[in-house]
This record gives structure tokens, sequence and C-alpha cells, in this order.
């Protein structure tokens, strides 16, 4: 807008206060976006100085003195005409790749997995319980009777259960016709190799039949030497899956094991033979140079009952759990702890782990104390499947 004023000379109008605030808030955006566009053209040429040609490196460089000297002046227009200039020298300095989605992706994947094994190796690592000798405190592997497919178990729920509560129908279906033969435990004895034979078995009768992997304590549903045509159900129940934990592997390297502990142990150096697996989870029960024995339902530990920790006390008390008992008998040697008298002297670098259901737990009442050198470190949390045992382990 002009205006003539009494002397006849002409002035241009001055722009009122918002329209200040409005270039200024211009000129602020506009070296915003100077700063990132020239941050990312420096980026590229240091990234790829070593390979890009001396020429390329030096025409960018010039456009980014050139995007500057804009973005200075406040002019939009010879921002944006430099801008792209700036984008077809950074494109020859690095020509874009291909498939860089996938790459992308790819490269995601590589790092979120190395973090993950870093973190796995020193600091946090997760174990599965498979049996019941730390019940109720955690469960093992569960099998319920179940005899037919229901609505819940068709998927999508199906895959929510196992998802979310780690549990559905399992069945195990004949893969051929013939003859329900003695199933015999599989090496690690969480399944039974049930075979099915081309003729009835007869007493050393050698002929394995094609053989199929039933889960422990998973009910059959044939007998033995029935006839099974192909399809058949040979075995199905509920499978609830075991408790998985996280474990603290550096909290021992700074803090004294405690009495109370939930603890994952290395058994690769326990001499006994029922052992099963390299690793074992128990509570623990012995401290070093103390004298253990059991009274049942109580441990005694240097001649005095142990109560506490709160764990202890509960094992005696609750009436979901069953105390301390000793240990039973063992096909291949005595157990350390299995008479009313028997008392384990633990060492300097000793510890006793036990399991909280005693009735059926392979633990140190048979084996003995474990060296502090085999100690993974104390779980911490049950992080899968849902439960009213998710959380915080105690």
């Amino acid at each position: 807008m002009m205006r003539v004023d009494g002397g006849g000379s002409q002035r241009g109008a001055r722009p009122g206060i918002p329209g200040a605030l409005l270039a200024a808030w211009r000129r602020r955006r506009l070296r915003k976006r100077a700063r990132e566009v020239l941050h990312h053209a420096r980026h590229v040429r240091a990234m790829r100085e070593d390979v890009a040609s001396t020429e390329d490196l030096e025409a960018a460089a010039e456009l980014e003195r050139h995007v500057e000297a804009a973005a200075r002046r406040g002019d939009v227009a010879a921002f944006d005409a430099e801008t792209r200039r700036l984008d077809e020298a950074l494109a020859r300095i690095a020509p874009p790749s291909k498939w860089p989605r996938v790459r992308e992706f790819v490269e995601l994947v590589a790092v979120a997995g190395s973090v993950a094994m870093g973190l796995r190796c020193y600091f946090v690592q997760p174990f599965r319980i498979p049996t019941g000798s730390m019940q109720p405190t955690m469960f093992g592997v569960q099998v319920a009777e179940q005899s037919r497919r229901r609505w819940w178990d068709l998927p999508p729920l199906s895959l929510a259960g196992w998802a979310l509560f780690g549990e559905g129908y399992v069945e195990v279906r004949a893969r051929c016709n013939g003859y329900v033969g003695m199933p015999v435990p599989s090496s690690d004895g969480d399944y039974l190799l049930l075979p099915v034979r081309e003729r009835p078995a007869a007493p050393g009768d050698r002929d394995g039949g094609v053989l199929h992997r039933v889960r422990a304590r998973l009910p059959l549903r044939v007998t033995l030497n029935e006839f099974v045509t192909a399809g058949q159900v040979l075995a199905s129940g509920r499978v609830t899956i075991g408790d998985h934990v996280f474990v603290d592997k550096i909290r021992y390297n700074f803090f004294k094991p405690r009495r109370g502990d939930i603890i994952v142990f290395d058994t690769t150096a326990i001499d006994y033979p029922d052992l099963r697996g390299d690793f074992y989870i128990k509570r623990l029960a012995g401290l070093p140079n103390e004298q253990i024995s059991i009274r049942p339902p109580h441990l005694v530990a240097d001649d005095r009952t142990v109560e506490s920790p709160e764990p202890f006390r509960r094992l005696v008390h609750d009436p979901r759990y069953h105390g301390y008992q000793l240990a039973g008998g063992a096909a291949h040697r005595r157990p350390v702890l299995a008479e009313p008298g028997d008392v384990l002297q633990l060492g300097p670098d000793e510890f006793l782990p036990l399991g909280d259901n005693t009735r059926s737990s392979l633990d140190g009442r048979y084996f003995g104390p474990i060296h502090r050198s085999a100690l993974v470190g104390p779980a911490f949390m049950i992080y899968w499947p849902l439960s009213r045992r998710w959380g915080p382990v105690r």
C-alpha cells in the first residue's frame, strides 16, 4: 500500500506487528530447514568421501554454500532451487540402493538380534520350567484330560490361547495302519515313542515300526496291540506350557546369594546319573559353612528351624505345599539327605538348592551341594504365559 504525504514524496507502508511476527517465523523455519538439509548433505559427503569422485564432492560442497546463503537471505525460491540441485549432486555421490525397504528391514532385524543376544549373554537370560519340582510357586508342563477338539480350539482362538496363556489342545494321529506297540521313553524323557507295527508285538520283537512322539502324560486313546488306521487318534489332551522366567545373570557379581532366592544353576559339573538337562531351577535353601538337615516338614540349618524369609514359612504352613521331605530311594545312588539323622556339611563356597515341591523334585537332597561358580543367577520374573503367577517371582 502506498501513500502521498504533504511534501509529495512516497514511502512504503511499514508492516504491522502481526506481519513482522509472521516474517520472523518464516525466517526461523527456513533456517531450520537449511540446518537439516546441510546436516544431511555433510553426513553423506563424510560417509562417501573415500569412494566418491573429488569433482562430485566439491560440487556438493559448493551447493551447500549456496543453500546456506539463500537461507541467510530468506529467499525461499532460491533456497528450494539450490536444495534440488544439491539433492541431485548427493544422488551422484550416494546412488539410491535397490530394495531400500527390504535392506532397512534386514538391518533392523540384525541390530535387534544382536542386542537380544548381547542381553542374553551378559545380562538377562530366559529359561523354561519343564517339570513340577517348584509347584505351586512355578508350574512346569501340565497335561489335562480332553478327548476331542472344542470350538475354542479352532483358529484363530487356538492361536490366541497359545500366545497368551500357553495352552491348547494336542492330539497325535497314526501315520499308517498297524498294531500299537509298547511305548518307550524318549532320550530326553519328555516324550514317549509309540510304535505302530505291521503285526502285533511278540516277545523279543525288535521291529520298532513307525514311531510317534507322544508328550509324556498325554492320555493314550489306544491299547497295546490294538489295530489302528491312518489318521486315527492315538493320544490327545490339553497341554499347558511351563512357566518361562527371566534370570538376572549379573546380580551375583555384586551381591551375595541369599537364602530364599529362586536360582538357576549349571548341572554339568554335578556327578549324578539321573540328572536331565544342563540347567535346573530350585530355591536356595542352604548357605556356605552351614550344616543342613531335614526334619519333615522343616528345613534345619545349624540345628535351627528355617522359617525366614517368608517362602520357608509358606512351604510349611500353606496347605498347597507339603513342606520339606526326606529324599526317596534312588536307583543309582543313595541320596545325601534320605534318613532323619542325615546331616550335610556345606563348604565355604557351597550352596544347597531344594525344590518347593519336594515330593517330586530331584535336588540337593540327592546330589548334594553346588559350587558358587555353577550359579547362573536368580529368577526375577515370570514373563509368559499369562496366569496368576505372572510377574515377579516369590
